[in-house]
């Protein structure tokens, strides 16, 4: 108790911070910048909750090298129920199990020095009325189409439907594949959503599996269809114009077609026919772009070509 008396200016510094939505991350500096506190605990909880976590190991990396001691208590709760602490003179502290109501924790950090930082940080507890498996919303089947391998699926919808501030852990397997398949690759196993890739032509069967915290599960399948692609073919005659009416050396011609929206030159192949010569012009002396529906075109380095027809042929998947 000494080394508190002797640092009378030592400045504390309050911060309680509520939210209803995700754990309080509360960020608390003394006044004179000695200790910052950073520390998570969650506001909103049901009371079959357990190992419930009061987080401040963020503050130790904030603060540099300097050793810190941590205190952890329950300032205020409901009449005889004061919740056990665990670990409650360490950064990182848990309580097995807590009882419905209002609970106000607060955490003082001091360093070597007597400075020290304190935090308040406020958590309803609500009555568990879970008795059941989550509720599951199924997701629709799904289409691909090759050359493109990676899909979406997203069962947030199933978050929606349950209440709020629930803890539900997402599980996402291949129930079925084609046998001359390679194994499909599953990222973000433990989202709402996941992105399936390395997909081959064939029919798939995704299985969710989505638990809540007294265990329950629910499931849904997905299907998922890879279908090859289409090849499609366009041919269209141009007549080569002066781009710019100034016999520089640099022609162009346009064609329009509703197929051309959003056509990029991934996976798309032009060739261009000389109608007088029957001969393929060189692919590195044109070029070509679409812009809305008009396919565009241009040509340089032979302005002989100007008023004469060639034939293009634009081929892509979809």
């Amino acid at each position: 108790m000494k080394l508190l008396l002797n640092f009378e200016t030592a400045v504390i510094a309050v911060i309680c911070l509520l939210s209803c939505e995700k754990p309080q991350e509360n960020v608390n500096r003394s006044g004179q910048g000695e200790i910052t506190i950073s520390a998570e605990v969650p506001n909103k909880i049901y009371t079959n909750n357990r190992n419930i976590k009061l987080d401040a190991s963020n503050t130790d990396q904030i603060n540099g090298n300097g050793h810190l001691f941590y205190s952890w208590i329950c300032k205020e709760f409901p009449v005889g129920q004061a919740p056990k602490i665990n670990n409650a003179s360490k950064a990182i502290a848990t309580i097995d199990s807590i009882k419905a109501g209002n609970y106000n924790f607060q955490l003082t950090v001091m360093d070597n020095f007597g400075q020290q930082a304190i935090s308040n940080y406020a958590m309803e507890v609500l009555q568990d009325t879970l008795t059941g498996s989550p509720k599951i919303v199924p997701a629709a089947d799904l289409t691909l189409k090759l050359p493109t391998s990676l899909i979406i699926v997203d069962a947030s919808l199933t978050v929606l439907a349950n209440q709020p501030n629930r803890k539900l852990v997402f599980q996402w397997s291949i129930l079925q594949k084609p046998v001359e398949n390679n194994e499909p690759i599953i990222t973000t196993n433990s989202n709402s959503f996941t992105y399936i890739t390395n997909l081959e032509r064939g029919q798939y069967q995704v299985l969710l599996k989505i638990t809540n915290e007294i265990g329950l599960s629910s499931y849904d399948t997905i299907g998922i269809k890879v279908l090859e692609p289409t090849l499609i073919t366009k041919v269209f005659e141009i007549t080569w114009l002066d781009a710019f009416d100034d016999f520089t050396t640099v022609l162009y011609a346009r064609a329009t077609d509703p197929g051309f929206v959003g056509r990029t030159k991934q996976n798309t192949t032009v060739t261009v026919l000389n109608l007088e010569t029957q001969q393929l012009l060189d692919d590195k002396k044109y070029n070509w772009g679409v812009y809305e529906n008009t396919f565009e075109i241009y040509y340089y380095h032979d302005l002989s070509l100007i008023g004469k027809k060639a034939k293009v042929t634009v081929t892509y998947y979809e």
